[in-house]
């Protein structure tokens, strides 16, 4: 019986052979081409693992030229895996090894060894967790990735990319994949990555403003990988966690419990998922990692209502329950931030309530109760004391939550406390009858838009306050424009709207358009064109209120014009927000022939969010297309 017959054979049988069963190494090294060719390579990987140094260096050359030479993508990726998994053939064919994955890396740009090269690259960078030069290799590799390598390869390399960083902070893979959004394929898992890197950054930030922002910072590009790919559920995962958090830190009660469970439906689905096939032994301790999520978020439910009552009836576990919350990096080792964002919390509430205090008092009178806890309840009580004898915080500060129109505006906390509750309360009502009346003068469909942008930009850094306000007026304006233009009436907009049925539009028409119509909508804005010196170029359209300023970027494309489309455009929109908010607008006059109806509204006008190479922060694009070459109803097929 043949090496690779008896490899079968074994396999039917879910038995690893030994070298001896199946003839020996002499066998081995005849049946080679066949071996290698076979889908039992990796079976045998396990075989040779099991024999001796003298086997394993016997067969060296064999293992490296099976690696070289295997086709088969799955197959090549469990012999890696197999191989890795001994600690002796590891050691013994770590130099060729890694020339062998060098190699198999290389032919990444064939078509059929994109796959491979993928595979290798996940061998190569297990090699490097516990080799420093082959660290440095590896980091190379992931260095020189590019936008338009394969798409195959590069949505592996970006996963592969966000861990390396996370083990070696090496700000050059943040780049990288910054570069991997432009490819279609690459573009959801380098904007998941970014995401984690950028959740990573908040739970070590230093302030309370910084780890709150960096959240939403994150939780923004979660959410952009979501609005491509719903089925993300490690993005909606990460989602509601940031949920939880923010939800814990900004209410006094109420909400968290919501999203505490959908984050436990969340993660059920989750383990669902990946219990279909094997998660990678380097994935492996991320996957741990939402579990510890779950353990400390299902405290922090029952901690967000104990801390809302005067006292309680099972002090000692209730306590314990909280300390650790409130030193949550003891918890969920993620960096000090949570301590910055639950600390002020918990502190708030024993401070409010004096019975929470006494029990306090009462367990750390007892020299028995939970040394664990005991370093963390003195803390406490140190902060307390220092905290109640500072200021008490704005009536805003506490309850933003109640009044979020008017925390927008009102941010200065001095001039916040000397509101009243009545008058607050009468400000918050106006502001909200203000928004209502300005919304439904529209459209249903534009309604529905401008709810969904601002529900897509809800985590944006600079959407708050007056510079929301007036991009929430600009981009209300281009939607009701983008809705008008379908309908491009000639009787209605004479030679203005002419463009709008010629194959031979220009940018500069819908410049002109757009213009005017910003003009005489928002009279007291100021709407300028080719505006020069923004971002070392000219902008096309320049949206001053005063305090705030927005670009529009305008581009005539050929051809129908969809997300992929648009996102050719978008480093060179995003690119005017150097300066002032993350906040801008692309406009594309779609010239294409179609034989049925233009599209409708609500497919015209969507969002994107952006971290533009040497950048770390998130920009945020409106995009908007306006269909031209428009026929009359009787002339559609």
């Amino acid at each position: 019986m043949s090496v690779t017959a008896a490899l079968e054979a074994s396999l039917r049988a879910r038995q690893v052979p030994t070298l001896v069963e199946l003839g020996g190494v002499p066998a081995i090294l005849a049946d080679r081409d066949a071996i290698i060719d076979s889908p039992f390579f990796d079976i045998l990987l396990q075989s040779i693992g099991a024999g001796g140094s003298e086997d394993h260096a016997a067969l060296l050359d064999f293992v490296i030229d099976g690696f070289l030479a295997q086709q088969k993508p799955l197959v090549f990726r469990d012999a890696v895996n197999s191989l890795l998994a001994n600690r002796d053939l590891r050691q013994i064919t770590r130099p060729k090894l890694v020339g062998a994955l060098q190699a198999r890396i290389d032919g990444k740009a064939m078509d059929d060894q994109a796959l491979l090269a993928a595979f290798a690259l996940e061998g190569l960078f297990q090699l490097a967790l516990d080799d420093d030069s082959t660290r440095w290799r590896t980091l190379i590799v992931l260095n020189d990735l590019q936008s338009d390598d394969p798409g195959i390869f590069v949505r592996h390399a970006a996963k592969i990319a966000g861990v390396a960083y996370h083990h070696w902070r090496e700000t050059s893979l943040r780049d990288a994949l910054v570069r991997l959004q432009a490819n279609d394929e690459a573009e959801d898992e380098a904007t998941f990555e970014l995401a984690m890197i950028a959740f990573a950054d908040a739970l070590n930030g230093h302030t309370e403003a910084d780890v709150g922002t960096g959240m939403r910072e994150a939780r923004g590009l979660f959410k952009s990988v979501l609005r491509r790919n719903p089925a993300r559920l490690d993005a909606s995962i990460y989602v509601a966690v940031i949920d939880v958090v923010l939800a814990f830190t900004t209410k006094v009660s109420g909400g968290l419990g919501v999203h505490v469970e959908t984050l436990g439906r969340l993660l059920a689905e989750r383990h669902d998922q990946l219990g279909m096939g094997d998660v990678p032994g380097w994935l492996e301790p991320r996957v741990d990692r939402e579990v510890e999520w779950w353990q400390l978020l299902c405290v922090m439910r029952s901690v967000a209502s104990s801390i809302c009552r005067p006292s309680w009836l099972n002090a000692g576990r209730v306590m314990e329950q909280v300390l650790a919350v409130y030193d949550a990096e003891q918890t969920i080792a993620v960096g000090g931030g949570l301590n910055i964002l639950f600390a002020p919390k918990i502190e708030a509430a024993f401070i409010r309530e004096r019975g929470l205090a006494g029990h306090l008092h009462e367990l750390l009178a007892d020299s028995e109760w939970a040394p664990e806890y005991r370093p963390i309840a003195e803390k406490l009580c140190e902060r307390i004391a220092l905290s109640a004898a500072g200021d008490p915080p704005s009536r805003l500060e506490w309850e933003g939550g109640n009044f979020p129109r008017l925390s927008a505006i009102l941010q200065d906390s001095d001039a916040s406390s000397r509101i009243p509750d009545d008058m607050a309360v009468v400000l918050e009502r106006s502001l909200a009858d203000k928004n209502a009346a300005e919304s439904g003068k529209h459209l249903p469909d534009v309604q529905k838009i401008c709810k969904r942008i601002s529900g897509d930009f809800v985590d944006a850094i600079d959407y708050r306050g007056e510079i929301k306000h007036a991009y929430d007026q600009l981009i209300r304006q281009v939607v009701v424009f983008c809705e008008d233009r379908q309908h491009a009436d000639l009787a209605q907009l004479g030679e203005r709207g002419a463009y709008l049925r010629s194959a031979d539009a220009v940018e500069n028409d819908l410049q002109r358009d757009l213009r005017e119509w910003l003009r005489g909508n928002m009279s007291p804005v100021k709407v300028l064109p080719e505006v020069p010196g923004i971002a070392a170029g000219r902008s096309d359209l320049y949206v001053d209120f005063g305090n705030t300023q927005f670009i529009i970027e305008l581009k005539r494309h050929f051809g129908a014009v969809d997300a992929d489309v648009a996102r050719t455009y978008r480093a060179q929109a995003v690119a005017y927000q150097a300066t002032g908010p993350k906040l801008g607008v692309l406009g594309i006059l779609e010239l294409a022939e179609r034989p049925g109806p233009p599209p409708s509204l609500t497919e015209c006008v969507w969002t994107e969010a952006y971290v533009p190479e040497g950048s770390h922060l998130t920009r945020h694009l409106v995009v908007f297309r306006v269909p031209g070459m428009l026929k009359t109803p009787s002339r559609l097929k």
